[in-house]
C-alpha cells in the first residue's frame, strides 16, 4: 500500500529540510521508495540548501541504501540515489558531490563485509552521474578544475579511508572514458587527472601507489603509445559518441610533464619520487616512440596560409616547444633555447675587445 500521503512535503524555496530519516531507513520498501521521491521533490526546490542540511539528507540516504536487500533492488536504488545530482539546481550540484564523498569517507569503516558490494555500486554510479552532470554544462578547464577540487577533498583526499582511495583509482579512468565527450580538450583531462596524481605523490601506503600505477597511469601511458584510449571500443563511448576517449598523444605529452613536476615537487613523499620519475620516463619514451602520433600533432599544429596565420604559427611553435621540452636531451641541455639566445654575429668583435682589455 502506498504511503505517499505520510511523506513530508518539500519546503518551498529550500527552507529547513523535512525529516526524511525515519522513512528512508524503514524496513518497508514501499515507504523507502516514497521517501526517495519526496527527497527528489525537495531537492528540485533547494536553491538555498546548506552543506549541513545536505549532510543530513545524505546520511538518511546512506541508511536507505543500508536497508535495501536483493541485488535488483539495490541496483535500482543506487541508480536513483546517484541520479539525484540532476534534480538539484545547477549551482548546488558541486555541493551534492562534495557531501556524498564526505559521507562515504565518514561512514566507510562501519560498512560490514556483506554490505560492501552495494556501496561500491553506489559509489561507482555516483561518480559516473557527477561526471555526467559536469559534462551537461559548458565543459572547460575552469569547470573541470573546480570539479577536481571536490574529488581532491573527498574521493582522493590523502586522509580518506584506503578502501575509498583504492576504489577511486580502480574506477576513475573507466568513468572518465565513459562520460567525457570525445572532443574534450587535453587541459580538461589533465585537470581531472590531477587529484589522483596528487594522491599518488603524497600517499604513504605503497599499495595505493601500486594500484594507481596499475589501474590509472599504466593504461594511460600504453594507450597514448598506441594512439588509442581504450579497448574494444569502450573509450569515447560516453554520451553515445565514438572516437578516442582521450586526446592522445597530446595528453601523454602533458602527462609526462605533469609527472616530472610532481616527482620534483619537494612535498612529494620521498618513497614515491623514484616511482613517479620512472613513470615519467616511460611516458616520455612512449611519446618519442609514437612517430605516427607525433606526425599527426605536427600536421594539426602546422600554420594555415589564411587570415590569422600568425596566430596559427604561434600555437604551432608553442606546441613544438612543449614537445621539445619533453625530450631528455632538451631538458638536460636546453640546446634549442641556447641557439635562440646566442649572440648575433655583430656581437663577436665586442667579445674579442673585452678579452683584449682583460
Amino acid at each position: 500500500e502506498s504511503r505517499r500521503g505520510s511523506m513530508p512535503d518539500a519546503a518551498p524555496g529550500g527552507g529547513q529540510p523535512p525529516k526524511f530519516g525515519k522513512q528512508l531507513a524503514s524496513s518497508d520498501k514501499s515507504i523507502r521508495d516514497d521517501a526517495v521521491k519526496a527527497v527528489t521533490r525537495y531537492l528540485r526546490q533547494a536553491h538555498s540548501l546548506t552543506e549541513l542540511e545536505l549532510s543530513k539528507v545524505w546520511k538518511a540516504l546512506f541508511y536507505c541504501m543500508w536497508h535495501s536487500d536483493k541485488r535488483p533492488v539495490q541496483a535500482d536504488l543506487a541508480e536513483r540515489l546517484s541520479a539525484l545530482v540532476h534534480a538539484l539546481p545547477a549551482e548546488k550540484r558541486p555541493l551534492f558531490t562534495r557531501v556524498f564523498w564526505r559521507t562515504m569517507a565518514r561512514e566507510w569503516h562501519g560498512i560490514d563485509r556483506l554490505r560492501l558490494d552495494k556501496f561500491y555500486m553506489l559509489m561507482r554510479l555516483a561518480l559516473r552521474h557527477s561526471l555526467r552532470a559536469l559534462c551537461a554544462d559548458a565543459l572547460d578547464e575552469q569547470s573541470a578544475t573546480a570539479f577536481a577540487a571536490l574529488l581532491q577533498d573527498g574521493l582522493f583526499a590523502s586522509g580518506a579511508p584506503r578502501g575509498v582511495q583504492l576504489f577511486g583509482l580502480d574506477q576513475y579512468l573507466t568513468a572518465l572514458r565513459g562520460e567525457l565527450p570525445a572532443d574534450a580538450a587535453p587541459a580538461v583531462w589533465m585537470a581531472l587527472l590531477d587529484p589522483p596524481l596528487l594522491l599518488l605523490g603524497a600517499v604513504a601506503d605503497p599499495h595505493v601507489l601500486q594500484r594507481g600505477t596499475e589501474q590509472l597511469l599504466n593504461p594511460l601511458i600504453e594507450a597514448g603509445a598506441e594512439g588509442e584510449a581504450g579497448e574494444e571500443g569502450e573509450a569515447g563511448a560516453g554520451n553515445g559518441e565514438g572516437g578516442e576517449g582521450a586526446p592522445l598523444p597530446r595528453l601523454l605529452c602533458e602527462l609526462s610533464e605533469r609527472l616530472f613536476d610532481l616527482a620534483a615537487d619537494p612535498r612529494t613523499a620521498e618513497a614515491n619520487r623514484q616511482a613517479l620519475y620512472g613513470l615519467q620516463r616511460r611516458a616520455e619514451q612512449r611519446t618519442e616512440q609514437s612517430g605516427a602520433s607525433a606526425a599527426r600533432l605536427a600536421e594539426e599544429d602546422a600554420p594555415r596560409p589564411r587570415q590569422g596565420a600568425g596566430k596559427a604559427v604561434g600555437r604551432g611553435e608553442k606546441s613544438r616547444a612543449l614537445r621539445g621540452m619533453m625530450s631528455g636531451d632538451a631538458r638536460k641541455a636546453s640546446g634549442g633555447l641556447k641557439r635562440r639566445s646566442a649572440p648575433a654575429p655583430s656581437n663577436k668583435p665586442r667579445k674579442q675587445k673585452s678579452r683584449h682589455v682583460a
